[in-house]
């Protein structure tokens, strides 16, 4: 299992309801959270069998922006 931290547009509750309806139906994403309070919308996910470039390009397929968040 990996851990992801992600930087997205998710900025608000309609959004991260929003991102909810793809991420809950990918099997391999476990867990996942969006602070959507913090200016950088962090994405954190739990995932088996999934690399962070096909999170990326999923998160952005649902509309919204992403990137790795550098530390």
């Amino acid at each position: 299992m990996e851990l992801f931290i992600l930087k997205t547009n998710v900025l608000s509750l309609a959004k991260k309801e929003a991102l909810a309806l793809q991420l809950n139906q990918i099997p391999q994403i476990l867990k996942w959270s969006v602070d959507h309070e913090d200016c950088d919308g962090v994405l954190r996910a739990s995932a088996d069998g999934i690399c962070i470039h096909e999170l990326i390009s999923l998160v952005k397929e649902s509309g919204f922006e992403c990137e790795e968040l550098n530390n």
